[in-house]
């Protein structure tokens, strides 16, 4: 007697075959020669996969792209008038907010530098033989081997993003969008290592110009410099341990928010595998709650099934995004050297 699900998995190749004959093999997005069939939208299962290792795309926000690219505005000016009679302030419009009875205020003019970037691909091809997939059905190691595989893939192009997040450049390759390495030019520099001190100076040059920085993205190496270092100046305040719990201690401490010394609000601390010798000090969201950094999807994480000319299931993992830093003066950048 046939196994149904074995017989169900040959149903569904022999399905996916006949779709592959009626259509073209061209793998391409041409509406005349398209070979590739309606996206399944993967946004739900990706809500399951928050893994460590991308803590930047894990939470900037993501908003809906249209056309062929994205196209957004980027503020460069200051807000504040420095009008302070004292010189220990950061560099604004250099105009009086105070004006004259039956006057009228000054008029300032913010600098804004328009952006636009084509959306990319960034995806990884899944390919499952026919009959391993089928002598993975109701098996008790593996019930489905593709789903299995389209996790793995899914996983490996949320890492793929990420590393595009901190380092992609279009200048080194016209298929990556630019990430926060190149969108970021005015607040950048050398640190010789990560310190408190060193953090509280990033977050006055920030300060001066308007920002509060929200998170501090580094290397693990850094980020464990950095908790070090706060112990050691008794930043970090050892717990008493009783007698009783001596037999079951547990060592070490993590660093997981950092108080910002100029406005006293706390800083999300996060590592990041990508950034190197080096970090980013980043502000999230305006006071009014707007996005200063987002992603904006032509083609959220989806799965695309696509014909196959061998006896195996074939489905491409990919989505289609850019990268937007709105509020470019709200944000640093730093590199160490070690």
């Amino acid at each position: 007697m046939a196994n149904p699900m074995i017989d169900e998995a040959l149903q569904q190749i022999r399905q996916e075959l006949m779709k592959a004959a009626e259509t073209t093999g061209t793998y391409t997005f041409s509406p005349t020669t398209r070979s590739i069939f309606s996206p399944e939208n993967l946004d739900e299962k990706m809500k399951f996969l928050v893994p460590v290792d991308t803590p930047l795309r894990n939470r900037f926000p993501r908003v809906k792209g249209k056309g062929q690219m994205a196209e957004w505005k980027v503020m460069t000016s200051n807000l504040q008038s420095k009008m302070h009679p004292s010189g220990n302030v950061g560099t604004g419009t250099a105009t009086a907010i105070a004006f004259a009875d039956a006057g009228s205020p000054n008029e300032t003019t913010q600098t804004y530098a328009l952006r636009s970037e084509a959306y990319k691909l960034l995806g990884r091809k899944l390919e499952v033989g026919g009959l391993a997939l089928a002598a993975s059905k109701g098996r008790d190691g593996e019930p489905d081997m593709q789903a299995g595989r389209e996790r793995a893939k899914m996983y490996e192009v949320m890492l793929g993003e990420e590393e595009l997040i901190v380092a992609g450049d279009t200048d080194n390759s016209a298929l990556e969008f630019d990430g926060l390495n190149d969108q970021i030019t005015t607040n950048s520099g050398n640190q010789t290592f990560l310190t408190a001190s060193g953090v509280g100076a990033m977050c006055r040059t920030l300060f001066a110009v308007g920002g509060d920085p929200t998170l501090l993205s580094a290397s693990a190496r850094q980020i464990q410099a950095l908790a070090d270092d706060l112990e050691h100046s008794g930043g970090i305040h050892r717990a008493v341990v009783t007698q009783g719990e001596v037999a079951g201690i547990t060592g070490g401490f993590a660093l997981v928010k950092l108080v910002n010394p100029a406005t006293q609000s706390l800083i999300d601390v996060k590592p990041n595998r990508f950034v190197g010798y080096g970090g980013f000090l980043l502000t999230e969201k305006s006071p009014a709650g707007e996005n200063y950094i987002e992603m904006e999807d032509l083609i959220p994480v989806s799965r695309v099934d696509v014909p196959s000319t061998s006896f195996s299931y074939v489905s491409f993992i990919l989505e289609a995004t850019v990268l937007k830093v709105l509020a470019e003066i709200y944000q640093e950048k730093f590199t160490t050297g070690a």
